[in-house]
């Protein structure tokens, strides 16, 4: 084999190394679906990119809370389905752009199947306030953190079937 045909060769297999390489993004599928995500808390960060740097927003929500009644479910087909307490249950439509330089994430189309949002106080009443204003996501297979337009507040679940 020549030189050429060798460097030829050689800038062949890097191009196809660059075509099939990793894009990037986040796997959306296996970090939001198959689990119910339960409500951890609410927080405030001034690193949207290291949001571990926080500081809680509402110090006592986990000894005054039941984990069970703030939770949500997002579906494979874009569904999502929110349950609060008071009776409240709602469905919404989610949608993610998993490239890691976006991390868009947003609901829409809100639907009330039982219950009254408006008469949601308290953590309901903020959980639900701060999905309506959700732009950006961080997160694994794990927890996730919701974010609002600013990146500076956001609201942090877990997937407790991985600890049970």
């Amino acid at each position: 084999m020549t030189m050429a045909n060798k460097c030829i060769s050689l800038l062949m297999a890097l191009c196809l190394a660059c075509l099939t390489g990793c894009d990037r993004s986040d796997d959306l599928e296996s970090i939001f679906t198959g689990k119910v995500w339960h409500l951890g808390g609410f927080y405030q960060t001034s690193n949207w990119e290291n949001p571990n740097v926080s500081r809680p927003i509402y110090n006592d929500y986990n000894s005054h809370s039941d984990l069970s009644v703030y939770n949500m479910v997002l579906f494979t087909d874009g569904t999502a389905h929110i349950t609060l307490p008071q009776g409240c249950q709602l469905t919404a439509v989610w949608s993610a752009d998993g490239n890691e330089r976006h991390r868009t994430f947003a609901f829409s189309e809100w639907k009330t199947v039982s219950g009254d949002p408006a008469q949601l106080t308290g953590y309901a009443r903020q959980m639900y306030d701060r999905l309506r204003k959700t732009a950006y996501y961080q997160g694994d297979t794990y927890y996730i953190q919701l974010f609002d337009d600013s990146k500076k507040y956001f609201m942090q679940f877990a997937d407790l079937s991985k600890y049970n």
